[in-house]
């Protein structure tokens, strides 16, 4: 399951990736240095969101995770 910021950053990757390639077919150094680094920047930004959406997500869902012991010991 995926956060709105990380599905926000996702598409301002491809975005800025898209535009990357289209300015590189046009021949504009200028942009095209400037969707490199929005691509870069939003990659970087796009793991520090996983990383704390993960880090968060281990911390309060450790007991709510747990298998029902019941369930588990159900014969087959």
């Amino acid at each position: 399951m995926y956060s709105k910021s990380e599905n926000r950053l996702l598409g301002l990757a491809l975005a800025a990736l898209l535009t990357t390639i289209g300015a590189e077919l046009l021949g504009s150094q200028l942009l095209v240095a400037v969707g490199v680094g929005v691509f870069a920047l939003a990659v970087v930004a796009l793991f520090a969101v996983m990383g704390v959406v993960l880090a968060v997500s281990v911390a309060r869902g450790s007991d709510l995770s747990a298998l029902d012991a019941t369930a588990t010991e159900r014969p087959r």
